[in-house]
């Protein structure tokens, strides 16, 4: 037992780093505060304070218990961390100036401890004022124009050691960003400090987009899931680092290459002139990087081998040119880890990924039948037991066009075809229980002497219909017990319009400004979730047809 300071200290440092286990995980819900879409911190405070001293005696009074204690929990950091949704994903959070609060959430996500960790704040304001530094002058009309929302920027780590550690393992810089939930924003407000939040998903496992998602992967291992319905976006954050020339996008999310560029002409001058060079700073495959290419320039640089990959993590290959300049390709070389740790997350590690093997198919192997191929393929691979298949269909007819599918089944009598539990029992319904259950078909088939049930999402076409269901039907095809999920391959469309400038005074002072027509108030998705979903899909991906 320690008996100095310094001691004590460690020893609650190493406990936290142990996962905490039988915890009694509760359900807080959100939705019940009236909560604005528009508000500083201090009115978010104000509207905390009120709910749970008015709701202590009424029929909220648990709800309301509940919610005090788990944002009591972040202000002293003596407890597991806390869920809580945001626009993207729902996070993990934790007092980013507590090392041993943080290191609760390496724990409990079975998180790689030199991956960095994002920060959230609540507004510029509150930015500077943990900080004790301004935003620098380059970051000045990104913030403008995309926060709050679903970007992250690398700023240099604060002279006054604040932050803790394990937050930028190894690092110079950290990753902050304002997101635009109002609900991210209301417990950031609340608890009154910086969270450190990666996604509130067991690392490696897609990403929550509900808190029935993180639930199942955290329940016992947390005591708190904030619930404010599902994510509007779907994928993570955009991370760039402005402080690099040119500026890097070093993770694909909700703000895209062409936003940054696009803002850089307008604004002009050597701020402008420096964004107007914004380039991918990130791995990317030679598919998606001649895509890139062809989009930004016009003529691609990089001549495409079309390949067909098995085991692959990601994609058949990895594209790192040189782009000193950000007018070539769109693809720059950039040190994208200090002593091994990764600059910002998904750089190093796999994500993303479902149980079942994920296999994409491009749109000439589709057309040329691989689909098919594959299916019998894995089939008679089996030894004649049964298969499940999980499809996603955008562009693709429902179950991809595949043959001899004579009957389908409505997903109201999913039970007739599930496997019974011992005892005789029959499996909840996964389908019924998703938000997917209009869009699902399953079709029960003969293939190969082998039993096979396919379950076909047919999602549309709309990037923003992947990118806000990626992860919620990678989920769904692992409860359904999936072997196998065959997706197309996503295309790229043409560029997308500018946002609407915001008011800088109403940022800066925390106020948020009409960003777009969802439910939280984020700004409108646009083409450019298309680098974020090929990123997601390509890194969950064990395998790609590319002919």
């Amino acid at each position: 037992m320690a008996t100095t300071v310094d001691g004590v200290i460690n020893d609650c440092v190493h406990l936290s780093s142990l996962p905490y286990s039988g915890c009694d995980t509760r359900i807080v819900s959100l939705l019940d505060i009236n909560i604005p879409d528009q508000a500083t911190e201090e009115e978010y405070r104000a509207i905390y304070t009120r709910y749970i001293q008015k709701s202590s005696l009424g029929s909220r009074a648990s709800n309301a218990s509940r919610l005090r204690d788990a944002v009591e929990s972040i202000r002293y950091g003596v407890a597991p961390p806390v869920a809580f949704p945001t626009e993207t994903v729902y996070g993990l959070g934790a007092d980013a100036t507590n090392e041993a609060a943080v290191s609760g959430i390496f724990a409990a996500k079975g998180r790689p401890s030199d991956n960095p960790l994002i920060v959230h704040i609540a507004s510029i304001a509150h930015l500077e004022r943990i900080t004790g530094e301004p935003l620098p002058d380059v970051y000045e009309p990104v913030a403008r124009r995309f926060w709050p929302g679903p970007l992250t920027i690398l700023l240099p780590i604060p002279a006054s050691g604040i932050f803790a550690k394990n937050v930028h393992p190894a690092q110079n810089t950290i990753g902050f960003r304002i997101p635009s939930s109002k609900y991210a924003r209301f417990f950031i407000a609340a608890a009154d400090r910086p969270i450190a939040g990666p996604s509130a998903n067991s690392s490696g496992k897609p990403s929550p987009t509900t808190a029935a998602h993180v639930l199942h992967d955290l329940r016992g291992k947390i005591n708190f899931i904030l619930d404010g319905e599902g994510c509007d976006v779907g994928v993570e954050s955009t991370v760039v680092d402005g402080l690099h020339d040119p500026p890097l996008i070093l993770r694909p999310g909700g703000v895209g290459l062409e936003e940054f560029r696009a803002l850089g002409r307008e604004v002009g001058g050597e701020v402008g002139e420096k964004w107007a060079r914004t380039t991918i700073g990130y791995k990317t495959s030679v598919h998606h990087a001649v895509e890139t290419a062809s989009n930004t320039s016009g003529s691609p640089s990089v001549a495409a081998s079309t390949t067909s990959g098995s085991g692959g993590a990601t994609a058949s290959e990895e594209l790192h040119a040189d782009h000193s300049n950000g007018s070539s390709n769109g693809v720059a070389s950039y040190e994208e880890d200090v002593n091994g740790a990764p600059r910002a997350p998904g750089m190093k590690y796999k994500h993303y990924a479902p149980r079942g093997r994920l296999v994409l198919f491009s749109r000439h192997a589709y057309q040329a039948g691989r689909v098919q191929e594959r299916l019998d393929q894995l089939a008679g691979a089996e030894t004649h037991q049964p298969v499940k298949v999980g499809i996603i269909s955008c562009h693709w007819p429902p179950f991809a066009g595949l043959k001899d599918i004579s009957s389908t089944v409505d997903p109201t009598r999913i039970t007739e075809i599930s496997k019974p539990k011992e005892g005789g029992q029959k499996k909840p319904d996964p389908i019924l229980h998703s938000a997917y259950a209009d869009i699902t078909s399953i079709a029960p088939l003969r293939v190969r002497d082998t039993d096979v049930t396919l379950y076909n999402v047919q999602l549309g076409t709309e990037i923003s219909s992947l990118a806000h269901s990626l992860f919620g039907v990678l989920r769904l095809f692992d409860e359904l017990e999936c072997s196998y999920i065959f997706a197309e391959m996503v295309q790229h469309s043409g560029p997308s319009p500018l946002q609407d400038q915001r008011s800088t005074s109403e940022v800066t002072s925390g106020k948020v400004t009409e960003g777009g027509t969802d439910r939280s108030g984020s700004r409108q998705l646009r083409r450019d979730l298309e680098d974020a979903v090929i990123d997601r899909i390509e890194k969950a991906a064990a395998e790609r047809v590319d002919e």
